[in-house]
Protein backbone atom coordinates (compact mmCIF):
# COMPACT_ATOMS: atom_id res chain seq x y z
CA UNK A 1 0.00 0.00 0.00
CA UNK A 2 1.29 3.44 -0.89
CA UNK A 3 0.06 6.95 -0.29
CA UNK A 4 -0.29 8.71 -3.63
CA UNK A 5 -3.36 10.76 -3.03
CA UNK A 6 -1.55 13.64 -4.71
CA UNK A 7 -2.77 13.33 -8.28
CA UNK A 8 0.42 13.14 -10.28
CA UNK A 9 1.60 11.36 -13.38
CA UNK A 10 -1.76 9.98 -14.44
CA UNK A 11 -2.23 8.63 -17.92
CA UNK A 12 -5.12 9.55 -20.18
CA UNK A 13 -7.16 6.69 -18.71
CA UNK A 14 -6.64 8.16 -15.22
CA UNK A 15 -4.58 5.21 -13.97
CA UNK A 16 -0.90 4.53 -13.64
CA UNK A 17 0.70 1.86 -15.73
CA UNK A 18 1.40 -1.30 -13.77
CA UNK A 19 5.04 -1.97 -13.07
CA UNK A 20 5.94 -5.23 -14.78
CA UNK A 21 9.42 -5.53 -13.23
CA UNK A 22 10.42 -8.92 -11.89
CA UNK A 23 11.05 -9.39 -8.13
CA UNK A 24 14.82 -9.31 -8.75
CA UNK A 25 14.41 -6.20 -10.86
CA UNK A 26 12.40 -4.48 -8.14
CA UNK A 27 15.11 -5.26 -5.59
CA UNK A 28 17.75 -3.76 -7.89
CA UNK A 29 15.58 -0.67 -8.42
CA UNK A 30 15.05 -0.32 -4.66
CA UNK A 31 18.79 -0.65 -4.06
CA UNK A 32 19.56 1.97 -6.73
CA UNK A 33 17.09 4.40 -5.19
CA UNK A 34 18.55 3.99 -1.71
CA UNK A 35 22.09 4.29 -3.05
CA UNK A 36 21.28 7.39 -5.08
CA UNK A 37 19.50 9.11 -2.19
CA UNK A 38 22.38 8.36 0.19
CA UNK A 39 24.96 9.61 -2.33
CA UNK A 40 23.10 12.87 -2.81
CA UNK A 41 22.60 13.39 0.93
CA UNK A 42 26.18 12.51 1.90
CA UNK A 43 27.77 14.49 -0.92
CA UNK A 44 25.73 17.61 -0.24
CA UNK A 45 26.27 17.31 3.51
CA UNK A 46 30.00 16.85 2.98
CA UNK A 47 30.13 20.00 0.90
CA UNK A 48 28.23 21.98 3.53
CA UNK A 49 30.35 20.77 6.45
CA UNK A 50 33.84 21.29 5.08
CA UNK A 51 35.79 24.41 4.35
CA UNK A 52 36.43 25.49 0.77
CA UNK A 53 39.00 28.13 0.06
CA UNK A 54 37.35 29.07 -3.22
CA UNK A 55 33.91 29.73 -1.74
CA UNK A 56 32.88 32.44 0.64
CA UNK A 57 30.20 31.37 3.14
CA UNK A 58 27.42 33.16 1.22
CA UNK A 59 28.11 30.99 -1.83
CA UNK A 60 27.13 27.91 0.13
CA UNK A 61 23.62 29.31 0.26
CA UNK A 62 23.40 29.46 -3.52
CA UNK A 63 24.98 26.03 -3.93
CA UNK A 64 22.36 24.56 -1.59
CA UNK A 65 19.65 26.42 -3.49
CA UNK A 66 20.94 24.94 -6.74
CA UNK A 67 20.84 21.43 -5.22
CA UNK A 68 17.21 21.93 -4.16
CA UNK A 69 16.30 23.24 -7.61
CA UNK A 70 18.00 20.30 -9.32
CA UNK A 71 16.15 17.83 -7.11
CA UNK A 72 12.83 19.51 -7.89
CA UNK A 73 13.57 19.43 -11.64
CA UNK A 74 14.37 15.72 -11.43
CA UNK A 75 11.14 15.16 -9.54
CA UNK A 76 9.16 16.97 -12.25
CA UNK A 77 10.87 14.88 -14.93
CA UNK A 78 9.95 11.67 -13.12
CA UNK A 79 6.41 12.92 -12.69
CA UNK A 80 5.50 14.28 -16.12
CA UNK A 81 7.95 12.66 -18.55
CA UNK A 82 8.70 9.26 -17.05
CA UNK A 83 5.29 8.85 -15.38
CA UNK A 84 7.09 7.39 -12.37
CA UNK A 85 5.52 8.64 -9.09
CA UNK A 86 7.87 6.83 -6.70
CA UNK A 87 10.92 8.60 -8.09
CA UNK A 88 9.06 11.91 -7.98
CA UNK A 89 8.26 11.39 -4.31
CA UNK A 90 11.88 10.57 -3.54
CA UNK A 91 13.23 13.67 -5.28
CA UNK A 92 10.72 16.02 -3.65
CA UNK A 93 11.28 14.41 -0.24
CA UNK A 94 15.02 15.06 -0.62
CA UNK A 95 14.26 18.64 -1.68
CA UNK A 96 12.14 19.14 1.45
CA UNK A 97 14.94 17.62 3.54
CA UNK A 98 17.44 20.23 2.29
CA UNK A 99 15.11 23.16 3.01
CA UNK A 100 15.95 23.41 6.75
CA UNK A 101 19.64 23.63 5.77
CA UNK A 102 18.75 26.53 3.50
CA UNK A 103 16.74 28.21 6.24
CA UNK A 104 19.59 27.72 8.71
CA UNK A 105 22.00 29.52 6.38
CA UNK A 106 19.56 32.38 5.89
CA UNK A 107 19.23 32.54 9.67
CA UNK A 108 23.02 32.67 10.02
CA UNK A 109 23.14 35.66 7.64
CA UNK A 110 20.39 37.41 9.61
CA UNK A 111 22.10 36.65 12.91
CA UNK A 112 25.43 38.04 11.69
CA UNK A 113 23.71 41.23 10.48
CA UNK A 114 21.61 41.80 13.60
CA UNK A 115 24.27 40.93 16.17
CA UNK A 116 27.25 42.50 14.45
CA UNK A 117 30.67 41.68 15.83
CA UNK A 118 29.69 41.52 19.51
CA UNK A 119 28.36 37.98 19.45
CA UNK A 120 29.35 34.49 20.41
CA UNK A 121 30.53 32.78 17.25
CA UNK A 122 31.44 29.18 16.49
CA UNK A 123 35.08 28.20 16.40
CA UNK A 124 34.74 27.35 12.71
CA UNK A 125 35.62 30.35 10.59
CA UNK A 126 34.16 28.83 7.47
CA UNK A 127 30.70 28.72 9.06
CA UNK A 128 30.58 32.43 9.80
CA UNK A 129 28.52 34.73 7.62
CA UNK A 130 29.91 38.23 7.66
CA UNK A 131 29.72 41.35 5.50
CA UNK A 132 26.61 40.21 3.66
CA UNK A 133 24.66 43.16 2.24
CA UNK A 134 21.20 43.67 3.82
CA UNK A 135 19.57 43.66 0.38
CA UNK A 136 21.11 40.28 -0.37
CA UNK A 137 19.97 38.95 3.02
CA UNK A 138 16.43 40.10 2.29
CA UNK A 139 16.53 38.49 -1.15
CA UNK A 140 17.84 35.23 0.29
CA UNK A 141 15.13 35.13 2.96
CA UNK A 142 12.42 35.84 0.36
CA UNK A 143 13.68 33.07 -1.93
CA UNK A 144 13.93 30.72 1.01
CA UNK A 145 10.32 31.44 2.00
CA UNK A 146 9.11 30.80 -1.54
CA UNK A 147 10.98 27.52 -1.80
CA UNK A 148 9.90 26.52 1.70
CA UNK A 149 6.21 26.89 0.96
CA UNK A 150 6.23 25.54 -2.61
CA UNK A 151 8.57 22.58 -2.16
CA UNK A 152 7.27 21.56 1.28
CA UNK A 153 3.66 21.63 0.10
CA UNK A 154 4.48 19.57 -2.99
CA UNK A 155 6.54 17.06 -1.03
CA UNK A 156 4.01 16.62 1.78
CA UNK A 157 1.18 16.35 -0.75
CA UNK A 158 2.98 13.50 -2.47
CA UNK A 159 3.82 11.74 0.79
CA UNK A 160 0.68 12.29 2.88
CA UNK A 161 -1.92 14.57 1.33
CA UNK A 162 -4.48 13.77 4.02
CA UNK A 163 -2.32 15.51 6.65
CA UNK A 164 -0.64 18.14 4.47
CA UNK A 165 -2.08 21.03 6.51
CA UNK A 166 -0.73 19.90 9.88
CA UNK A 167 2.57 18.85 8.31
CA UNK A 168 2.96 22.28 6.72
CA UNK A 169 2.20 23.99 10.03
CA UNK A 170 4.83 21.90 11.82
CA UNK A 171 7.42 22.50 9.09
CA UNK A 172 6.83 26.26 9.02
CA UNK A 173 7.00 26.49 12.83
CA UNK A 174 10.31 24.63 12.92
CA UNK A 175 11.86 26.66 10.13
CA UNK A 176 10.69 29.97 11.60
CA UNK A 177 12.39 29.12 14.90
CA UNK A 178 15.46 28.09 12.91
CA UNK A 179 15.49 31.49 11.21
CA UNK A 180 15.37 33.52 14.44
CA UNK A 181 18.67 35.28 15.31
CA UNK A 182 18.88 33.68 18.77
CA UNK A 183 22.06 31.98 19.94
CA UNK A 184 22.38 32.67 23.68
CA UNK A 185 22.32 29.77 26.07
CA UNK A 186 19.17 30.88 27.89
CA UNK A 187 16.69 31.71 25.12
CA UNK A 188 17.75 28.81 22.92
CA UNK A 189 16.65 26.10 25.41
CA UNK A 190 13.18 27.65 25.49
CA UNK A 191 13.00 27.49 21.69
CA UNK A 192 14.16 23.87 21.73
CA UNK A 193 11.59 22.81 24.30
CA UNK A 194 8.83 24.81 22.57
CA UNK A 195 9.55 23.17 19.23
CA UNK A 196 9.96 19.73 20.78
CA UNK A 197 6.64 20.00 22.57
CA UNK A 198 4.83 21.22 19.45
CA UNK A 199 6.24 18.45 17.30
CA UNK A 200 5.31 15.82 19.89
CA UNK A 201 1.70 17.05 19.79
CA UNK A 202 1.72 16.72 16.01
CA UNK A 203 3.36 13.30 16.29
CA UNK A 204 0.72 12.10 18.72
CA UNK A 205 -1.96 13.10 16.23
CA UNK A 206 -0.28 11.57 13.20
CA UNK A 207 0.78 8.28 14.82
CA UNK A 208 -2.85 7.18 15.18
CA UNK A 209 -3.29 7.11 11.39
CA UNK A 210 -2.23 3.78 9.87
CA UNK A 211 -1.20 5.49 6.62
CA UNK A 212 1.41 7.49 8.54
CA UNK A 213 3.14 4.30 9.66
CA UNK A 214 4.15 3.14 6.19
CA UNK A 215 7.21 4.37 4.30
CA UNK A 216 5.73 7.55 2.79
CA UNK A 217 4.07 8.60 6.04
CA UNK A 218 7.21 7.87 8.05
CA UNK A 219 9.24 10.00 5.63
CA UNK A 220 6.84 12.91 6.09
CA UNK A 221 7.00 12.55 9.89
CA UNK A 222 10.80 12.53 9.83
CA UNK A 223 10.94 15.63 7.62
CA UNK A 224 9.15 17.80 10.19
CA UNK A 225 11.82 16.89 12.78
CA UNK A 226 14.77 18.09 10.68
CA UNK A 227 14.58 21.76 11.80
CA UNK A 228 14.66 20.62 15.42
CA UNK A 229 17.69 18.39 14.81
CA UNK A 230 19.54 21.21 13.05
CA UNK A 231 18.62 23.67 15.81
CA UNK A 232 19.93 21.23 18.44
CA UNK A 233 23.14 20.50 16.53
CA UNK A 234 23.78 24.20 15.91
CA UNK A 235 23.37 24.98 19.61
CA UNK A 236 26.26 22.62 20.41
CA UNK A 237 28.63 24.86 18.46
CA UNK A 238 28.29 27.54 21.13
CA UNK A 239 29.38 27.51 24.79
CA UNK A 240 27.09 25.20 26.74
CA UNK A 241 25.00 26.59 29.59
CA UNK A 242 23.15 24.76 32.33
CA UNK A 243 19.63 25.40 30.85
CA UNK A 244 20.78 24.19 27.44
CA UNK A 245 22.34 21.00 28.82
CA UNK A 246 19.24 20.23 30.91
CA UNK A 247 16.95 20.88 27.92
CA UNK A 248 18.97 18.55 25.68
CA UNK A 249 19.09 15.86 28.39
CA UNK A 250 15.32 16.09 28.88
CA UNK A 251 14.72 15.84 25.12
CA UNK A 252 16.98 12.78 24.87
CA UNK A 253 15.23 11.14 27.82
CA UNK A 254 11.73 11.66 26.42
CA UNK A 255 12.74 10.69 22.88
CA UNK A 256 14.67 7.60 23.95
CA UNK A 257 12.08 6.22 26.33
CA UNK A 258 8.72 7.32 24.90
CA UNK A 259 9.07 8.47 21.29
CA UNK A 260 11.32 5.86 19.71
CA UNK A 261 8.47 3.33 19.94
CA UNK A 262 6.47 5.39 17.46
CA UNK A 263 9.02 4.93 14.71
CA UNK A 264 10.19 1.33 15.01
CA UNK A 265 9.16 -2.07 16.30
CA UNK A 266 12.75 -3.25 16.58
CA UNK A 267 13.40 -4.59 20.07
CA UNK A 268 17.08 -3.67 19.83
CA UNK A 269 16.33 -0.05 18.86
CA UNK A 270 13.74 0.33 21.62
CA UNK A 271 16.08 -1.26 24.17
CA UNK A 272 19.01 0.97 23.17
CA UNK A 273 16.81 4.07 23.19
CA UNK A 274 15.48 3.16 26.63
CA UNK A 275 18.94 2.96 28.19
CA UNK A 276 20.17 6.11 26.47
CA UNK A 277 17.07 7.92 27.71
CA UNK A 278 17.57 6.51 31.20
CA UNK A 279 21.15 7.77 31.39
CA UNK A 280 20.04 11.20 30.14
CA UNK A 281 17.22 11.39 32.70
CA UNK A 282 19.41 10.29 35.60
CA UNK A 283 22.07 12.86 34.66
CA UNK A 284 19.69 15.81 35.17
CA UNK A 285 19.82 15.79 38.98
CA UNK A 286 23.64 15.47 39.33
CA UNK A 287 24.04 18.33 36.84
CA UNK A 288 21.58 20.40 38.86
CA UNK A 289 23.44 19.68 42.10
CA UNK A 290 26.79 20.56 40.53
CA UNK A 291 25.40 23.82 39.13
CA UNK A 292 23.53 25.13 42.16
CA UNK A 293 25.08 23.44 45.20
CA UNK A 294 28.56 22.26 44.26
CA UNK A 295 29.85 20.03 47.06
CA UNK A 296 27.48 21.33 49.73
CA UNK A 297 24.93 18.48 49.61
CA UNK A 298 25.58 15.14 51.29
CA UNK A 299 25.33 11.80 49.51
CA UNK A 300 21.79 11.13 50.77
CA UNK A 301 20.49 14.36 49.28
CA UNK A 302 22.30 13.58 46.04
CA UNK A 303 20.96 10.06 45.61
CA UNK A 304 17.35 10.20 46.86
CA UNK A 305 16.13 12.03 43.69
CA UNK A 306 18.01 9.48 41.57
CA UNK A 307 16.18 6.62 43.26
CA UNK A 308 12.88 8.44 42.82
CA UNK A 309 13.65 9.05 39.14
CA UNK A 310 14.38 5.34 38.62
CA UNK A 311 11.04 4.42 40.14
CA UNK A 312 9.18 6.94 37.96
CA UNK A 313 10.98 5.71 34.84
CA UNK A 314 9.85 2.17 35.61
CA UNK A 315 6.30 3.24 34.72
CA UNK A 316 7.38 4.34 31.22
CA UNK A 317 10.04 1.89 30.07
CA UNK A 318 9.30 -1.17 27.95
CA UNK A 319 11.98 -3.51 29.25
CA UNK A 320 13.27 -4.31 32.76
CA UNK A 321 10.66 -2.21 34.57
CA UNK A 322 10.85 -4.61 37.53
CA UNK A 323 14.63 -4.17 37.71
CA UNK A 324 14.20 -0.39 37.77
CA UNK A 325 11.88 -0.64 40.77
CA UNK A 326 14.09 -3.18 42.53
CA UNK A 327 17.23 -1.06 42.11
CA UNK A 328 15.33 2.03 43.24
CA UNK A 329 14.08 0.18 46.32
CA UNK A 330 17.55 -1.09 47.27
CA UNK A 331 19.09 2.38 46.82
CA UNK A 332 16.33 3.98 48.90
CA UNK A 333 16.74 1.44 51.71
CA UNK A 334 20.50 1.95 51.81
CA UNK A 335 20.11 5.73 51.87
CA UNK A 336 17.48 5.60 54.62
CA UNK A 337 19.65 3.51 56.96
CA UNK A 338 22.69 5.64 56.13
CA UNK A 339 20.72 8.73 57.13
CA UNK A 340 19.54 7.01 60.31
CA UNK A 341 23.07 5.93 61.18
CA UNK A 342 24.42 9.43 60.66
CA UNK A 343 21.56 10.91 62.72
CA UNK A 344 20.31 13.28 60.03
CA UNK A 345 17.50 15.54 61.14
CA UNK A 346 15.12 14.39 58.41
CA UNK A 347 16.04 10.69 58.64
CA UNK A 348 12.98 9.46 60.65
CA UNK A 349 10.48 11.17 58.36
CA UNK A 350 12.42 9.96 55.32
CA UNK A 351 12.33 6.39 56.65
CA UNK A 352 8.60 6.40 57.35
CA UNK A 353 7.58 8.16 54.14
CA UNK A 354 9.88 6.03 51.97
CA UNK A 355 8.63 2.86 53.67
CA UNK A 356 4.98 3.71 53.08
CA UNK A 357 5.66 4.74 49.47
CA UNK A 358 7.55 1.53 48.66
CA UNK A 359 4.95 -0.68 50.33
CA UNK A 360 2.00 0.95 48.57
CA UNK A 361 3.42 2.06 45.21
CA UNK A 362 5.98 -0.70 44.75
CA UNK A 363 4.74 -3.73 46.64
CA UNK A 364 0.94 -3.56 46.62
CA UNK A 365 0.51 -1.85 43.25
CA UNK A 366 2.92 -4.01 41.24
CA UNK A 367 2.85 -7.10 43.52
CA UNK A 368 6.63 -7.29 43.77
CA UNK A 369 8.50 -8.66 46.76
CA UNK A 370 11.67 -6.52 46.69
CA UNK A 371 9.93 -3.11 46.90
CA UNK A 372 7.53 -4.54 49.51
CA UNK A 373 10.37 -5.91 51.65
CA UNK A 374 12.41 -2.73 51.25
CA UNK A 375 9.42 -0.64 52.27
CA UNK A 376 8.88 -2.69 55.41
CA UNK A 377 12.56 -2.37 56.33
CA UNK A 378 12.46 1.41 55.88
CA UNK A 379 9.26 1.73 57.89
CA UNK A 380 10.69 -0.51 60.63
CA UNK A 381 13.84 1.61 60.71
CA UNK A 382 11.76 4.74 61.25
CA UNK A 383 9.74 3.09 64.01
CA UNK A 384 12.90 1.86 65.75
CA UNK A 385 14.31 5.38 65.61
CA UNK A 386 11.27 6.73 67.42
CA UNK A 387 11.57 3.91 69.95
CA UNK A 388 14.52 5.85 71.32
CA UNK A 389 12.08 8.53 72.48
CA UNK A 390 10.04 5.82 74.21
CA UNK A 391 13.13 4.65 76.10
CA UNK A 392 13.86 8.24 77.14
CA UNK A 393 10.28 8.60 78.33
CA UNK A 394 10.56 5.43 80.39
CA UNK A 395 13.81 6.67 81.94
CA UNK A 396 12.20 9.98 82.89
CA UNK A 397 8.96 8.55 84.31
CA UNK A 398 9.02 4.75 84.57
CA UNK A 399 5.75 4.46 86.53
CA UNK A 400 3.79 6.41 83.90
CA UNK A 401 5.26 4.31 81.14
CA UNK A 402 4.50 1.07 83.02
CA UNK A 403 0.85 2.05 83.44
CA UNK A 404 0.52 2.89 79.74
CA UNK A 405 2.20 -0.36 78.81
CA UNK A 406 -0.09 -2.35 81.08
CA UNK A 407 -3.19 -0.72 79.58
CA UNK A 408 -1.96 -1.52 76.08
CA UNK A 409 -1.26 -5.16 76.95
CA UNK A 410 -4.72 -5.63 78.48
CA UNK A 411 -6.38 -4.05 75.46
CA UNK A 412 -4.38 -6.28 73.11
CA UNK A 413 -5.46 -9.35 75.05
CA UNK A 414 -9.11 -8.33 74.70
CA UNK A 415 -8.76 -7.80 70.96
CA UNK A 416 -7.07 -11.16 70.49
CA UNK A 417 -9.76 -12.88 72.51
CA UNK A 418 -12.52 -11.62 70.18
CA UNK A 419 -10.66 -11.43 66.83
CA UNK A 420 -7.99 -14.15 67.08
CA UNK A 421 -9.43 -16.40 64.38
CA UNK A 422 -10.06 -13.50 62.00
CA UNK A 423 -6.58 -12.06 62.57
CA UNK A 424 -4.85 -15.40 61.99
CA UNK A 425 -6.94 -16.12 58.88
CA UNK A 426 -6.35 -12.66 57.41
CA UNK A 427 -2.61 -12.79 58.12
CA UNK A 428 -2.41 -16.20 56.45
CA UNK A 429 -4.22 -14.93 53.37
CA UNK A 430 -1.88 -11.94 53.09
CA UNK A 431 1.16 -14.18 53.49
CA UNK A 432 -0.06 -16.58 50.79
CA UNK A 433 -0.69 -13.60 48.51
CA UNK A 434 2.81 -12.20 49.07
CA UNK A 435 4.36 -15.59 48.26
CA UNK A 436 2.76 -15.49 44.80
CA UNK A 437 4.29 -12.10 43.96
CA UNK A 438 7.20 -11.80 41.55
Amino acid sequence: MTINEFNIAQSKTGEYKVDQATPDGRQIIRFLRWAGALLIALSATGFMLQSHADFIPAYRYWVCLAIITALCVCGLICNYLLREPTGARIFFALSAAFLPVQVSQAGAMLYAFVSGGHVLKPDFDWMRFSEVHPALIGTDILLTAIFLIAVSYTGFSMLAKRHVKVLMQAAILGNLLLLLPVRDGYSLPLLLLLLFGGLRIVEHRLSHDATMRISEGMAARILIWLPFLILTGRSLLYPLTYPLVIAIAAVIAVAGIADVKRYTRSALAIYAGQWIGTVAALSIWPLTVAHFFGDELNNVSRMIPVALMLFLLSTKVTYSAKNYRSISSVITTGLVFAALANDHSFAPLLALSSGIALIVAGGLSYREKIPFLAGNLCFLGGVLFYCGYVVNAYTAAPWVFSICLGLSVLMLASVLDKKQTLIVKTAGQYWDEVKTWS
